[in-house]
This record gives C-alpha cells, sequence and structure tokens, in this order.
C-alpha cells in the first residue's frame, strides 16, 4: 500500500509521511503518538483502519499509554474515541 496514512509537520516545507510499513513498527505508532500529543502530526481514517486492523485495540490502548498521548482511563473509553474519529472521518489531530 502506497497512501499515507500519518503525517508529522516536519522537516519543513513538505513534513514526514508515514506509511504502512511504518505503522507496521510499534515503535513509529508510539513516536507518531507522542507527535500527535503535541499537534504535529496527525492520522488519517484509512491510517487508523489499518492500526486497528494490524494491532487490535488492546495493543493500541498500550501504545498509546506508553507516548501518553490520549488521556483515557480504561480499553473501553480508548476504544470508543478511537471509533467515533473513525466513524465521523476526524482522525487529524
Amino acid at each position: 500500500m502506497n497512501e499515507i496514512l500519518a503525517w508529522y509537520r516536519y522537516p519543513k516545507p513538505k513534513g514526514s509521511s508515514y506509511f504502512e510499513e511504518d505503522l507496521k513498527q510499534p515503535d513509529k505508532v508510539i513516536q507518531i503518538f507522542d507527535y500527535c500529543q503535541i499537534l504535529l502530526a496527525n492520522i488519517t481514517k484509512p491510517g487508523w483502519n489499518f492500526l486497528i486492523e494490524h494491532y487490535g485495540y488492546e495493543e493500541l490502548f498500550k501504545l498509546n499509554n506508553k507516548s501518553g498521548w490520549l488521556d483515557c482511563d480504561s480499553l473501553e473509553e480508548y476504544k470508543a474515541y478511537i471509533q467515533a474519529e473513525v466513524s465521523d472521518g476526524q482522525a487529524e489531530h
């Protein structure tokens, strides 16, 4: 797949694009979550769909907790947040 699944605004002017091969690496996912936390990156709707399919919600919740991005107390809360992001097509931060 050659579709951009996530994007980080640096280095200027074009930023950095993340593809499927990048998001298969848990350390890259944590890095992107870290960038999202400080509003320097976003994950596209296809990006979230890939992450959910590849990792599942439980593993994504663990990766999120390692990054400290989304402050969710439970897997259910995290899952509801992500599902709302994907269904709204608003999966950008």
